[in-house]
Order: structure tokens, then C-alpha cells, then sequence
């Protein structure tokens, strides 16, 4: 599997919704995100993932733009954030919701916390076994419930084959 590039190439073509420069990333992962993002210049970036399994290694791999105050590592979900209202300008989601347990809290949770743009993507349930490790079964429920609440809360949705776009 090359999760890794095709969450490049993802990134990539959503990186233009971007609108102003205080960036939550939701799902920190490995930090592909994260590292997109820092080669911006002018954004300032908070990654939250629940389990932090990668932190450590982050920290030292992004020492500099944490001592400059451009990215801060936080332990959270993504249903109930320590953040205040608007804190952001844009959240982005790359490959992180299939994760959620509580997608319509989450969707209510991340529209509080950001004042201009969300992007979210993740894997359609094609792409199961090719770019992620994720059952076809597992993606097509997530995506459903992904889709139902964007739709509800007036998200724009989009296919890209072996992923999909809900942004706002």
C-alpha cells in the first residue's frame, strides 16, 4: 500500500480551499499533513490526534517551527476539543474521519471551532486494500455517515474515486 503518496497527492489538491493562516489538522497520524502545511509559509498549524503514538518523533522532527510557535501537538478527539469558539480559520481532515466514532458530534464540534473553511476527506471504500488498510465494509459505512452529516449541515461533496471531499 502507498498511503503515504497518495495522501500527498490528496493534500495537494485540496491545499487551494485553505483560507487564512490558523490551521487545525485533525489526525495527526504520521504527520504527512502536518508536514505539508509547515512548508507554507505563514501558517501557524494545531495537530490533535487521540492516541499521540507519533508525537514524540514529531517533536523532534519539527523542534524549530514548535520553539518558533508555528505548530502545536495537542492530545484530542475530534468530538470535544479543548479550543475556543473560532479559534481556527480552517480545519482540514485528510484520511482521519473513518476513525471518528461520533461523526455528526465531530462535524458540530470542528464547525465550532473554525471561522472560515473545513476540509475533510477520506478514503472511499474502493480504495480499500490498495491505499489504506481499511475493510471496503468499514469505508462504505463511514463515508455514508461522513456524507449524511456534511449534506445535513450544507457541506459541499465531492467524489474523487478512491476518495471523496466534504468541505464548507
Amino acid at each position: 500500500m502507498n498511503e503515504g503518496s497518495k495522501l500527498e497527492e490528496i493534500i495537494g489538491n485540496v491545499f487551494h480551499l485553505i483560507k487564512g493562516d490558523r490551521i487545525l489538522d485533525v489526525g495527526t497520524g504520521f504527520g504527512t499533513v502536518v508536514t505539508k502545511l509547515l512548508h507554507a509559509d505563514g501558517l501557524n498549524v494545531v495537530s490533535i490526534d487521540p492516541e499521540a503514538w507519533r508525537f514524540d518523533e514529531l517533536r523532534e522532527e519539527f523542534r524549530d517551527q514548535i520553539t518558533d510557535g508555528r505548530l502545536r501537538l495537542e492530545k484530542a478527539g475530534v468530538e470535544n476539543m479543548p479550543f475556543k469558539d473560532k479559534e481556527f480559520t480552517t480545519t482540514i481532515a485528510i484520511s482521519s474521519f473513518h476513525h471518528v466514532s461520533n461523526i455528526p458530534a465531530a462535524f458540530k464540534e470542528i464547525e465550532r471551532v473554525t471561522s472560515s473553511r473545513v476540509i475533510i476527506t477520506d478514503w472511499d471504500p474502493v480504495s480499500s486494500g490498495i491505499y489504506n488498510p481499511h475493510s471496503a465494509l468499514e469505508l462504505g459505512k463511514n463515508k455514508d455517515s461522513i456524507i449524511s452529516a456534511g449534506k445535513e449541515r450544507g457541506f459541499n461533496i465531492e467524489e474523487k474515486g478512491n476518495w471523496f471531499l466534504v468541505w464548507k
